[in-house]
């Protein structure tokens, strides 16, 4: 079966579109003109990009318009059909002209949404609880400012490499042209030399004849080294490379650990039941921290403390498990995750601070030693000739 996202016009003239799992283009196009669709155009999408997720930004620009436009007073079905004229990304057009679809035979928008996997799941279970306490409207307005934060946490970490990478991208143009071009000029003065040439210069020397002579080889192993990455970011993903970077790993940890905080007080404050809220708020980690994350849940299930049990395994700092241990005999942990964001807040606020402090003059430093390094590979070869006359 083939998956198509169709927009044509109706008898009225009218601009309609919708999604169709058909086995082929011909039976899509003639199951559209028997319901008096034409002129339609079809994109057709992979069942692997149906799958994908969605991008973070994209759900945010989804949820913003769905926030203003319910809050506006259109129908959700109007709601919809409004975001799909305006989405230029067929798969999420897709999903959600197949959660239109399904309000119109009845269904929830929960359950709409829950049916489409490249949509996140949580969005789907808070919207069930919204739904059935009658404030979709509210409901929309807080999951908006979650995804938000999480689209903010995101464009700061990305911003603080941003300066790192544009020296090492100066740094390769400058190492490039000193190589192609500037060493082949000093060559000949450079031989006279002969075995007293400055060891750091024969080094650039060789490296430059190399890239001279075969240049399809270093074509070659740039472009496999190029694929390779994109391998590597696409198999393990942004989150889990930018860990492994000094200094990002206890930024990231403590970007999740806020993202966390922030999803259990939103599903706690809505009424979600502790253990739903536990397993929705563990996809947000991968690998070993997930697992902490499920002990805790377990621990919690067979009647330990929150407080004791995010103790045991999780790495929670102790005024996170202060904040916790002083509302769960209330009940009211919604306000203890609560407090814990406004830590978490401050936490990433002094962390990205200290970072930043750091970055500037490391790579400052960095990129005086590399320059200096070809200025004396260049010039005191020219000096010890000078000796010679």
């Amino acid at each position: 079966m083939a998956y198509y996202f169709w927009h044509g016009l109706d008898f009225q003239g009218s601009r309609v579109s919708g999604a169709i799992k058909v086995p082929n283009r011909i039976d899509a196009i003639k199951k559209l003109r028997n319901k008096g669709i034409f002129r339609s155009r079809l994109h057709e999408i992979s069942p692997y990009r149906l799958k994908s997720p969605v991008p973070l930004t994209q759900l945010v620009s989804i949820l913003i318009q769905l926030e203003r436009l319910q809050k506006s007073g259109f129908p959700l079905d109007r709601s919809l059909q409004f975001i799909v004229s305006e989405t230029s990304n067929p798969p999420l057009a897709y999903a959600l002209c197949k959660i239109r679809q399904d309000l119109q035979q009845g269904h929830s928008f929960s359950q709409a949404w829950l049916s489409q996997t490249a949509l996140p799941e949580m969005v789907g279970r808070m919207l069930g609880v919204f739904e059935s306490s009658g404030k979709l409207k509210e409901g929309l307005g807080h999951l908006l400012k979650f995804y938000e934060s999480e689209l903010h946490l995101r464009n700061e970490q990305i911003k603080l490499i941003h300066y790192p990478i544009v020296l090492a991208l100066f740094f390769l143009v400058l190492g490039s042209g000193l190589l192609l071009f500037v060493i082949p000029m000093f060559k000949s003065l450079y031989h006279r030399l002969g075995p007293e040439l400055f060891w750091l210069t024969r080094m650039l020397v060789k490296f430059s004849d190399s890239l001279l002579e075969q240049p399809l080889i270093w074509l070659s192993a740039m472009l496999l080294t190029g694929t390779g990455l994109i391998f590597l970011f696409r198999s393990l993903g942004w989150e889990k490379i930018r860990s492994w970077i000094p200094g990002f790993g206890q930024l990231d940890f403590l970007s999740r650990m806020l993202l966390y905080s922030r999803s259990m007080e939103l599903q706690l404050k809505s009424g979600v039941l502790l253990n739903d809220a536990l397993v929705q708020a563990e996809h947000l980690f991968s690998g070993s921290q997930q697992k902490k994350l499920k002990k805790v849940r377990k621990d919690i299930t067979s009647g330990v403390s929150v407080s004791e049990a995010f103790n045991r395994h999780s790495g929670f700092p102790e005024p996170v498990l202060k904040q916790l241990s002083m509302v769960q005999s209330v009940d009211d942990l919604g306000t203890g995750f609560e407090k814990n964001v406004q830590y978490y807040e401050e936490s990433i606020t002094r962390n990205t601070a200290k970072l930043n402090a750091m970055i500037e003059p490391l790579m400052m430093v960095f990129l005086a030693g590399m320059v200096l390094i070809f200025l004396l590979a260049l010039y005191l070869p020219l000096f010890q000739l000078g000796e010679w006359i």
